[in-house]
């Protein structure tokens, strides 16, 4: 509302005020007339008095005026401070609008997110379920690895001990026919009477000793090599 908008109604009132004093005083007159001639004190009087009325029903115009200016004021400041609060309110509440929506967005995502997460959980489950199996599985082969490694080292084991049987055995025959042969010489050189060497029936009977120990030598290296064999054959198969 503008200064000059507000001020028409006072204007108004003001120029009734005075139009309805001139016209009281246009009736004194009259009445005056009517009754006795006008006394030139009582005019001054009266036009003294209605110069006074005016002045102070313009005084009373202009605080009038003034606090119908000051509202005025009062009332723009208002309305910008409202228009103001307005946009305000208008702008937290499209931004409120807007965390809502962006809330919502979120809460729609961790929902996604929460479902793709049971669905790892059951993938690594039944994962873990399927390495378990694969670790017994491990596990069990690797305790029959170990069980054949055992039986293996074993098996080796025995062969090498045969192997030195063997030869220790085949040592002793060696030694055994070396001794026999010289028993052997001195036995016959005995039993054809004409030897010069110191010979006598101790060779003959020394010589059969000798044999009869090698032939148990023989039979023993017969019997280590047929477990030898053995042994070499089950090695074979692993």
């Amino acid at each position: 509302m503008s200064a000059t908008t507000s001020k028409k109604p006072l204007l108004f009132s003001l120029l009734a005020l005075i139009a309805g004093g001139v016209i009281g005083y246009g009736i004194g007159i009259k009445i005056e007339k009517s009754t006795s001639a006008p006394n030139l004190l009582t005019c001054q009087q009266q036009v003294q008095a209605q110069t006074e009325q005016i002045k102070k029903s313009e005084q009373q115009y202009q605080l009038l005026v003034a606090s119908n200016e000051k509202q005025s004021h009062q009332l723009e400041q208002v309305t910008k401070d409202l228009t103001a609060m307005t946009e305000l309110l208008d702008k937290q509440k499209k931004e409120f609008l807007a965390q809502l929506a962006l809330l919502a967005q979120k809460k729609q995502l961790l929902v996604v997110n929460q479902k793709k997460l049971v669905v790892n959980q059951q993938k690594l489950e039944v994962t873990k379920k399927k390495l378990d199996t694969e670790v017994i599985k491990l596990k069990t082969a690797t305790t029959k690895q170990q069980v054949v490694i055992d039986k293996s080292q074993q098996y080796f084991k025995r062969q090498a001990e045969m192997q030195a049987n063997v030869k220790t055995t085949q040592v002793s025959i060696a030694e055994l026919k070396q001794a026999a042969k010289g028993f052997k010489k001195a036995c016959d050189e005995f039993k054809s009477g004409n030897s010069w060497n110191w010979v006598s029936q101790k060779d003959c009977d020394n010589y059969d000793q000798q044999l009869g120990l090698l032939k148990e030598k023989q039979a023993l290296l017969n019997s280590q090599q047929q477990a030898l064999a053995v042994i070499n054959a089950e090695i074979s198969k692993k």
